[in-house]
């Protein structure tokens, strides 16, 4: 029987499938809640036998012009279900439609499944995902399998994070912005930390009608990375961005002397600036230390609240002062006063990054609050959750996959998913 045929009675079964169940809802023989649901698989099981005629087509058109050996039948999981495919093989022993529909795996998952898979993965773990697609599409596929399927688009996704071009057009001109910090991951051998870079420029910063910061085009990047490795790898990216031809480059950290480090190396010349809140962390520290826990002391949250405003100033050296003299006028303990000492080091060692009065008289961020709910929302929401331990390999091939997701390249993924 011809294709054209097979899909002419296929559509009417469909069509009498579907009248029958507007009668059944004429005559109330259905609830409201559930007429959704039972057109959904009307529609489902209807589209697995038209996606299975309609590929049979393709492996005619496939194997036209080339000599088959036999013809064989496979089962194929696609986004409608399971679909039983008799496809050409040629005498090298390949399949044409095999390739063309990017199948892996025992199961011959389509790239179409594949890619829902991939998808939910960046956000879920590998249980929720395999449950949400049984929910959603009525796809058995168990977690060790959703795993396979993501980690595998992760492995081909690593190059693409690497050679992707930029979020925008170029920082040619502007004032590109590299914010930079690291959180932790859970790895079988303890935790390691994932280093977090976002990339934007000044010009696309602004404020929402509630008036809340927000960067129209961005770029994250995320990495296992040593510092000397991740340097590397923030540079290549800033070069896609035309680093070297923007009119001025900010590098942004929380203080860490690897940030900086890495900065006079791959950006010298660049202004260089401690997040205000990371900063402000700093005065808490030494004022607990001094006066007692925050929640308990108001004098601590009142000697907060006044260098905060002159650390705001700019007045970092008020700051220093203020907390060196500190251990002589409290008599402190020895771990107390130690800790003021080190972060009295923190404020004197970044006293030039906290020139906050002439940061924002140019016009340029004092926070990361972009880096650190990069942080959160790149690593933090889906590696760090319970009972989660990565092996290095999987860790990064699924950091590779969410970058592609958030960076807006998942199309260069999944090429053969567009149109036509």
């Amino acid at each position: 029987m011809c294709n054209d045929v097979l899909l002419d009675r296929i559509m009417q079964r469909l069509g009498a499938e579907l009248k029958g169940l507007h009668g059944k809802v004429a005559q109330g023989q259905v609830s409201a809640a559930t007429v959704e649901t039972l057109v959904r698989e009307q529609l489902w099981h209807f589209g697995a036998q038209v996606t299975g005629v309609l590929l049979q087509t393709l492996d005619q058109q496939l194997t036209a012009h080339r000599p088959v050996h036999d013809r064989r039948t496979r089962t194929v999981v696609t986004l409608f279900g399971p679909v039983d495919l008799t496809r050409s093989r040629c005498p090298d022993g390949t399949y044409p439609l095999d390739d063309a529909l990017g199948l892996i795996g025992r199961h011959a998952w389509t790239a179409g499944v594949q890619e829902a898979v991939s998808l939910l993965s960046c956000e879920c773990s590998f249980e929720t995902t395999g449950d949400l697609l049984e929910s959603l599409l009525g796809l058995e596929i168990r977690a060790p399998s959703v795993q396979g399927i993501a980690q595998e688009a992760g492995r081909r996704a690593q190059p693409l994070v690497a050679d992707a071009p930029p979020a925008a057009d170029s920082a040619a001109g502007k004032t590109l912005i590299l914010a930079t910090d690291g959180c932790q991951a859970p790895q079988r051998d303890g935790w390691h930390e994932v280093k977090v870079a976002t990339l934007y420029t000044q010009e696309t910063r602004c404020r929402t009608a509630a008036g809340r910061g927000k960067v129209l085009s961005k770029e994250y990047l995320a990495s296992l990375s040593d510092a000397e490795g991740f340097g590397r790898q923030l540079w290549q990216r800033a070069s896609q961005w035309q680093v070297e031809r923007a009119r001025r480059v900010v590098c942004m950290g929380d203080g860490a002397p690897w940030i900086w480090n890495l900065a006079a190396e791959h950006f010298p010349g660049a202004v260089e600036i401690v997040d205000f809140y990371h900063a402000v962390e700093h005065l808490w520290t030494a004022a607990e230390a001094v006066w007692g826990d925050r929640e308990r002391s108001e004098a601590t949250r009142g000697w907060v609240r006044h260098y905060r405003r002159r650390l705001k100033e700019g007045r970092v050296d008020l700051v220093i002062d203020a907390l060196a003299r500190a251990p002589a006028r409290r008599n402190l303990s020895e771990s107390a006063a130690a800790v003021v000492r080190r972060n009295v080091e923190y404020f004197r060692t970044n006293r030039e990054r906290m020139r906050y009065d002439r940061y924002r008289r140019d016009g340029l961020p004092i926070g990361t609050g972009m880096v650190e709910g990069s942080c959160k929302f790149v690593v933090q929401s889906r590696f760090k959750r319970p009972g989660s331990r990565w092996s290095p390999e999987g860790l990064t091939r699924m950091l590779a996959l969410k970058l592609m997701r958030l960076n807006h390249h998942w199309q260069r993924l999944w090429p053969h998913l567009k149109a036509g």
